[in-house]
């Protein structure tokens, strides 16, 4: 078998992957990265994967010259990844007008499907230049994919802990495509011209191509797209942290305290330290604001936070207290493994829309009553829906806290679900005095969240895709405004 061929098929696999990562990142700032979002993403670079190989397997039995109709068709493919991120800025604010799953469906096909159409078309014209008896064609089949396989095995962990967070996805779109570009005209000796023209002409459409919007900060990674800016509102300076578009953090710039109104509702809820030394666990850290108020009011406060990003983040941008202990890991694996007793745990665990599942669930609560002292109060950040199908989410949540030995209220200073955020408060002794307890009645369930059966991702769908659509549609009038 011809070396130069597998190691381009290797190229080719790895580019596959590549464009689906890069392209569900892509989609992130708009659509978020819920499970709907990503069946989208996978779903659209299958077909396409599919529909590619039953179209190259046709092209076979039509064009006699296999190297050249190969090589074509690998750098069509190269420079329709180079484009990538021009098709993103110009079309998916477009289709975001659309309904939310039309939307993410038609963004996920403009941005994966001719790519990896052309990708997938390769594989056949690999497998038949390298045939030459039927006999070989088992063990070439099986080697060409394997190959390609292992490309894209590579370039998922390459992608992912390297090339997204430190060179960004635009950078790293153009870097693969360049790659299957310079490969596919070494392999297959094709230097004519037009392919150098398509080339310049690509590469000139997708440098203009960024990010035109003034930041602090703008960090692309495997877990979403962060970004830092600063805007003025209700006459303050306001520093923003928002993850896949979603603000995470509201600071005023001028006391360094925070703008948003469930934090300060959260600061109530807290009250003052005046017992002595207490210690107060915050999962999930943003920019740090709640750490800084837990420390002010006299806990020894540790923080636990699983994209290193953020962290650096809170340091450089959110004025984060030196004195907080930061830890760099997953809340649930923190909590497995933490021998200490807290008297305060706050959990703020938000990933733009998305919650995190695993660590609220019945088990993971349960280990967490015995390392809370008898006295110490649970504060859980939560969307606000409560009522309906919306709501379901919040209710197994309720009934899973419950069921741990806990007794909890819900907290919220405001009576509409689509802006406010929802606190529960739970303890093993609750206070009856919560000046901020909800009004609302709150319908029974049955339904718990556990390890074994973990409905709660699939409970919240609904409500995180309002999440989502609420901010879309706010994002798309702020646009329409600057625009008149």
């Amino acid at each position: 078998m011809k070396k130069k061929l597998l190691l381009l098929s290797f190229i080719e696999g790895a580019t596959v992957m590549a464009a689906e990562l890069c392209g569900a990142r892509l989609l992130a700032p708009v659509f978020g990265t819920s499970l709907s979002v990503w069946a989208s993403v996978m779903g659209m670079t299958l077909s396409a994967l599919a529909l590619g190989y039953f179209y190259g397997g046709y092209l076979t039995h039509k064009h006699t010259s296999q190297h050249k109709m190969l090589g074509v068709i690998l750098l069509l493919a190269s420079l329709s990844v180079c484009l990538m991120t021009l098709v993103s800025a110009q079309l998916i604010t477009v289709l975001a007008y659309f309904s939310f799953s039309y939307a993410v469906v038609l963004s996920s096909a403009s941005l994966l499907f001719l790519p990896v159409f052309l990708l997938g078309a390769s594989s056949p014209f690999f497998i038949r230049i390298q045939v030459n008896t039927m006999q070989e064609s088992g063990k070439v089949s099986g080697m060409v994919y394997a190959i390609s396989t292992s490309g894209g095995i590579l370039s998922t962990y390459a992608c992912g802990f390297y090339f997204i967070p430190l060179l960004g996805i635009h950078w790293t779109l153009l870097s693969f495509g360049i790659l299957l570009f310079f490969s596919t005209l070494l392999s297959l000796g094709m230097f004519k011209m037009q392919y150098w023209l398509g080339l310049f002409v690509i590469l000139l459409l997708a440098f203009n191509t960024g990010h035109k919007e003034k930041n602090v900060l703008l960090s692309q990674g495997l877990m979403g797209e962060l970004e830092v800016k600063e805007m003025t509102l209700e006459s303050k300076k306001i520093r923003v942290l928002s993850v896949n578009g979603i603000i995470q953090t509201e600071m005023d710039l001028k006391t360094r305290r925070s703008h948003s109104a469930y934090i300060q509702l959260m600061d109530s809820l807290i009250g003052r330290n005046g017992r002595g030394f207490k210690k107060a666990l915050v999962l999930g850290l943003g920019g740090g604001l709640i750490c800084n108020r837990l420390f002010e009011k006299g806990f020894y406060t540790t923080a636990v936070e699983l994209d290193t990003r953020i962290i650096e983040v809170a340091q450089r941008f959110f004025y984060l207290n030196p004195k907080i202990q930061l830890v760099q890991g997953d809340a649930r694996y923190f909590l497995n493994q933490n021998q200490k007793v807290f008297d305060l745990l706050l959990v703020d665990l938000y990933k733009s829309e998305e919650l995190p599942a695993h660590v609220l669930t019945l088990e993971s609560l349960t280990r967490l009553h015995g390392l809370l002292s008898d006295s110490a109060r649970i504060l859980i950040n939560w969307h606000g829906y409560l009522q309906g199908e919306l709501g379901q989410g919040s209710r197994i949540l309720y009934n899973t806290l419950r069921k741990s030995g806990f007794e909890t209220v819900i907290c919220s200073n405001s009576a509409d679900p689509d802006s406010r955020n929802l606190i529960f408060v739970a303890s093993k002794h609750l206070p009856s005095l919560l000046a901020y307890r909800l009004n609302e009645d709150i319908a029974e369930t049955d339904q718990l969240n556990t390890d074994d059966a973990p409905v709660l991702e699939t409970a919240n769908a609904a409500a995180e895709k309002r999440w989502r659509l609420n901010y879309l549609k706010y994002n798309l009038s702020q646009k329409e405004g600057l625009s008149k």
